[in-house]
Formats: C-alpha cells, sequence, structure tokens
C-alpha cells in the first residue's frame, strides 16, 4: 500500500510540475556526464487526435521523457523502457500499439513502475477511469512484467535477467554521503543504460507469449 501511494504521488507531483512550469522547463539536461539515448516509443492515441492534442493521434515517448519521471533512477527507467518495446514487438510486430490500451503486471515496484504507467498509461488507483486499476503490483519475488492487450486478451510476460533497481540502490546511496564516488557511480549508470538499450533481447528478458 505505501509504495501504491509514494507511485501515486509521484504521479500527482510531475502533473502539478508540468502546470506549474511547462513542460520545456523540464526537458532532459544532456549536458551531464550521463548520456540518456535517444530512442523512443510510437504509440496510438486515437482520443489525442478527437480532441485536438494531436493531429495524427500517434504520441511518441522518448527514454529521457521517461528518466524525467524518477529524476535519476535511469537504469530501472530504461529496463522498463525495453520491456515495453520488447512487449509491443511481440504483440503487435510492426503495427504501432494503442495506449491506454494494457493491463499491466509488474513485480518490479519503484522506478520501473512509474515508467510503465508513463509509458502504457496504465494507473494503480488513480488517473483516468479508463486506465484506473490497469497498473498492478504484484509480489515482487514473481520477478516477471505482463503486458495485457484489453481487448485481445493476448499477453507477452518478460523476466527480466538484470535487476537495476538492486544494482542502484546501494550505489546512490554511497554518492549521497560521498560524493566523490559520483564519477564512479556515473560510469556504472552510463554502462548499464547502454547495456540496455542495445544488448539483444534474450540477453536482457525471457519473453513468453501467452494467448487467450
Amino acid at each position: 500500500m505505501y509504495k501504491r501511494r509514494l507511485i501515486k504521488y509521484g504521479f500527482i507531483c510531475l502533473s502539478l510540475a508540468f502546470v506549474l512550469f511547462g513542460a520545456g522547463k523540464l526537458s532532459a539536461d544532456q549536458s551531464g556526464p550521463v548520456k540518456i539515448p535517444d530512442v523512443s516509443i510510437k504509440l496510438m492515441c486515437p482520443t489525442c487526435a478527437l480532441v485536438g492534442i494531436s493531429k495524427t493521434g500517434v504520441m511518441k515517448i522518448t527514454l529521457a521523457e521517461v528518466v524525467k519521471f524518477h529524476g535519476y533512477c535511469a537504469g530501472g527507467a530504461a529496463l522498463s523502457f525495453r520491456a515495453a518495446q520488447e512487449a509491443f514487438k511481440t504483440l503487435y510486430g510492426d503495427k504501432l500499439p494503442v495506449r491506454q490500451q494494457f493491463k499491466i503486471y509488474t513485480a518490479f515496484h519503484c522506478c520501473q513502475a512509474g515508467a510503465l504507467a508513463y509509458i502504457t498509461g496504465a494507473r494503480t488507483d488513480f488517473g483516468v477511469p479508463l486506465c484506473t486499476g490497469d497498473l498492478v503490483l504484484i509480489p515482487e519475488d514473481k520477478k516477471s512484467i505482463t503486458f495485457v492487450d484489453k481487448k485481445t486478451g493476448k499477453k507477452v510476460v518478460l523476466i527480466p535477467l538484470i535487476d537495476p533497481h538492486k544494482m542502484f540502490v546501494p550505489l546512490f546511496k554511497r554518492v549521497r554521503k560521498d560524493a566523490s564516488f559520483a564519477p564512479q557511480v556515473q560510469k556504472k549508470l552510463k554502462e548499464t543504460i547502454h547495456h540496455i538499450v542495445s544488448a539483444p533481447a534474450d540477453k536482457l528478458f525471457t519473453i513468453s507469449m501467452v494467448e487467450p
């Protein structure tokens, strides 16, 4: 329950920041030592076109935008980003997925869950009624992420072979206490993000498709 509240309040704070300060001022600062790769996911958002937010109904979400949600936990955000890429590829091939058409079950709660919510539109116990309850936090010992297409019932299960959260939590704690350790953390974070973005899928996940 506590973790769900953290995710919920994180989204509320981010939304307020966009309203108060504008999305432009939250753009990624690419002047830092750790560069976020320029990769993106495209999804269909038919309602966006209907209400006039988009001309084409296509929404582009970049990894840099996803990283901003959590602020600095780029390893976990990158893994969820790559998980979404591989899940969409498995479910739809070259076709664009439809945002807010997924139910997500994830055993990775912190930044990984937030990243999945940002990408897919799925929410826990808040947000648009269409998506409320579509982000389900399952026990952490399950160690899996499941994407379910609510329309077709098809689902894909991904079991990550690495866990950036466990990898970086102790490093982040140490660097907060000792700033001289920052170069080592930055090097490790840069290497990890590059690996997650560029490695073959089978080096990152076990992926299985489940028909309805």
